[in-house]
């Protein structure tokens, strides 16, 4: 419902209802009036009865305040109100149009339009579900003494509580909107005592590229690498500042020149303009985002349902238009992310930590797929970083990199350009560093830089999987637990190559079923 064509019927909707009936009620009112005056019960000339009509007789000093009068002015009342609040919606409509396009040309307009845009979207659109009730109710009240001489109440009373609800759910959600994004992230937060080589070689990198440093490091088992101002929910707190979150497992197969690269990209999100749109847009952006998918989910009853429709359509309309803008600014800030990245190392670098990421990353979710199947058989990984290194080493080959040119990183508040892009900008093709990208057993590795790593790899892997088997509804019986040698890894019989098994059972290679 988020085309402008379903959007403009949904605004259009009730007023065009309304105009109809109080056109129709008014009409209807007149022919009888008209039938009177023919039959002599209403004394008027001759002359004067084809072009009879209750507005006319009104203008007259004996008849103004009469009963008939102060239905037709109210039934005129409601056709020019359903006349603005039609205007108003389409208005309102043109007006986020404008602001979309306004905001795709320049970042910093984008930055100006978005917050106070949304202040008016939900206004109005408070404003549209009021009078849409109102309109509603007065259809009801008077179609059904005029032609049933019968009105519901209950029907009416419905509509009413189902407005006051719904205008209570759009401002609960939508001002709440306006407010930082949170995600969660499965790890802990590590001080600068716990691990100082990773906070000084992150303060070293800020210091290189003049960027600000985190204000917390959450190192964790999701293989991502992120940095945000959203709030950061982890099972044990919550963080509010900025908050870099680092992959335990891909730092495993990172060099520490490649973690740096991967650092400098993402601490590169806050230096000069960028850092406005991490700190200010965009964790507003995403809350904004679940604002309205709770707003969808708020139906309650089924008249809140029909209330909060105009707001769902007019503010998920809204949300659209502004991310093409997102998406077009969203691509260029990455890229200069990048650069960022391959300035703290080199291009090379950042390339080669880029194609690592695509490639390996997704191999996490075979890891969780094996973890619920040990799970209901009573057991457990011991160190899930290790389990994800031995599925690495199985799967670095080179036909890991077939198509990851088309592929996406994974971030849980920003949007990021394909591979391909990324690599064009960085002017590296990707032949060049497939070496580089498939040495997964770097000495040292990244996760050097984090000390007592096997501890804490252990206690995150109890952890994650605590939380997995919380979260699917297992309760295993845990007897014992598989150890750090121990891997998911099967050989598939059908093309012969040592694969991790995705969830069905298939071979990731071939597709065959693997016992």
């Amino acid at each position: 419902m988020r085309g402008p064509l379903l959007l403009c019927l949904v605004i259009l909707g009730v007023p065009l209802a309304g105009f109809a009936a109080s056109t129709a009620l008014r009409a209807h009112n007149d022919a009888e009036l008209v039938s009177l005056a023919s039959r002599g019960k209403v004394h008027v000339a001759p002359s004067e009865i084809p072009g009879l009509t209750v507005a006319r007789i009104c203008q007259s000093p004996t008849m103004a305040g009469t009963g008939p009068c102060e239905v037709d002015s109210q039934l005129a009342l409601m056709s020019n109100v359903s006349l603005g609040a039609g205007i108003a919606g389409l208005a309102l409509v043109g007006l986020i149009v404008l602001a979309g396009q306004v905001a795709r040309s320049n970042r910093a307009l984008l930055l100006a339009v978005f917050r106070p845009g949304l202040y008016v979207a939900a206004v109005v659109t408070i404003a549209l579900v009021i009078v849409h009730a109102i309109l509603a109710m007065a259809i009801i009240y008077y179609g059904e003494s005029a032609l049933v001489e019968r009105v519901h109440g209950g029907l009416i009373l419905a509509i009413g509580l189902g407005a006051i609800a719904g205008v209570a759910g759009i401002a609960k959600s939508m001002f709440g909107a306006v407010q930082k994004a949170e995600t969660g992230a499965v790890g802990v937060s590590v001080s600068t005592n716990e691990a100082e080589p990773l906070w000084n070689h992150t303060a070293g990198i800020a210091r290189k590229l003049g960027a600000l440093q985190p204000d917390h490091i959450v190192v964790g088992l999701e293989p991502t690498f992120f940095v945000t101002e959203a709030n950061v929910r982890t099972p044990a707190e919550q963080l509010t500042g900025r908050t870099l979150f680092c992959s335990l497992p891909l730092a495993r197969i990172l060099t520490i020149d490649e973690l740096t690269a991967i650092l400098g990209h993402e601490l590169g999100h806050f230096r000069g303009e960028d850092t406005k749109f991490s700190g200010h847009f965009y964790p507003i952006y995403r809350g904004t985002t679940t604002a309205i998918a709770s707003l969808q989910a708020a139906g309650g009853g089924s008249m809140r349902v029909l209330s909060l429709l105009p707001a769902v359509a007019i503010l998920s309309f809204f949300l659209d238009r502004f991310a093409v803008a997102e998406n077009l600014h969203s691509r260029s800030r990455e890229l200069l992310a990048d650069q960022a990245g391959a300035e703290a190392t080199s291009a090379r670098t950042m390339a080669s930590a880029l194609v690592k990421v695509h490639a390996f990353a997704s191999l996490w979710g075979g890891f969780q797929q094996a973890s619920v199947q040990q799970m209901t058989e009573g057991k457990v990984f011991k160190n899930a970083s290790t389990v994800f290194a031995g599925a690495v080493a199985s799967a670095a080959r080179p036909e890991a990199l077939d198509g990851i040119a088309a592929t996406h990183s994974s971030h849980p508040t920003d949007s990021h350009p394909t591979l391909a892009d990324r690599l064009d900008a960085l002017g590296v093709e990707l032949s060049s560093v497939t070496a580089d990208a498939l040495a997964i057993a770097p000495a040292p590795s990244a996760a050097s830089l984090v000390p007592e790593t096997e501890a804490r790899e252990e206690a995150l892997s109890m952890m994650y999987q605590q939380l997995l088997a919380r979260q699917l509804g297992i309760q295993p019986k845990v007897e014992q637990s598989r150890g750090s040698n121990w891997s998911p890894v099967r050989q598939c019989l059908n093309c012969g190559t040592k694969v991790l098994p995705k969830g069905d059972g298939q071979c990731p290679r071939c597709g065959a079923r693997m016992a």
